[in-house]
């Protein structure tokens, strides 16, 4: 086992550098220390990626960032570790408790978008493993971190993305790039998407 001190910080920071978690043979609890340099981190990540965004970019989000960035580590520590039973687990992954917007959306992306990987990988190794509809649930909430996985998009409300135009293309352009064709049986997304292409449609994207 890993003996270093900040085993939170460490995984978030090789998450984001290498796109690579570091397991413990136990779960590990996190800091306030960390915590802080956390939000910290991920704060300079998301004004880095914001350069690229179009348009106006939301406000960093750290109460959304923080608590992804626990979900995506406390995840990965149970691929190994899996000792808890289900009322262990509410309180190790609880809900977000703020507001579902465009500034916590694409804030906890920027950890949220490694769970789906997770799942999967849960799911090779124990597909009854109770942790799975759990994060599931999160992932269904945070559903712009889902484009290009499986995900029940029928009950997705994707008019929040009308609230925000920067939000909205982000999320557009993340379809077409991972050509996640289910999320195209969504009206919205549909309109979206013809609106964006329009008479080159078939030229761009021969399936819709």
């Amino acid at each position: 086992m890993n003996t270093t001190k900040t085993p939170f910080l460490d995984t978030i920071y090789h998450l984001r550098t290498i796109e690579q978690v570091i397991l413990y043979d136990k779960v590990i609890t996190v800091s306030r220390e960390e915590e802080t340099d956390a939000i910290s981190f991920l704060e300079t990540e998301y004004e880095r990626e914001i350069l690229d965004y179009p348009g106006m970019a939301p406000e960093f989000n750290s109460e959304a960032a923080l608590w992804a960035s626990k979900t995506v580590y406390l995840a990965a520590q149970l691929l190994l570790y899996r000792e808890h039973n289900i009322k262990d687990l509410v309180v190790l992954l609880p809900d977000y408790k703020g507001e579902i917007n465009a500034s916590a959306i694409l804030s906890a992306d920027i950890c949220l978008r490694f769970l789906p990987q997770i799942i999967m990988e849960m799911k090779r190794i124990d597909p009854d493993n109770l942790v799975i509809p759990i994060l599931e649930k999160h992932l269904f909430q945070f559903h712009y971190s889902a484009v290009g996985f499986e995900i029940d998009i029928e009950k997705i409300d994707f008019e929040i993305l009308a609230a925000n135009d920067c939000l909205q293309q982000l999320y557009i352009d993340r379809i077409v790039q991972r050509k996640a064709i289910k999320f195209t049986e969504s009206d919205f997304i549909k309109k979206q998407l013809e609106i964006g292409f329009g008479d080159y449609r078939k030229i761009f994207w021969a399936q819709l």
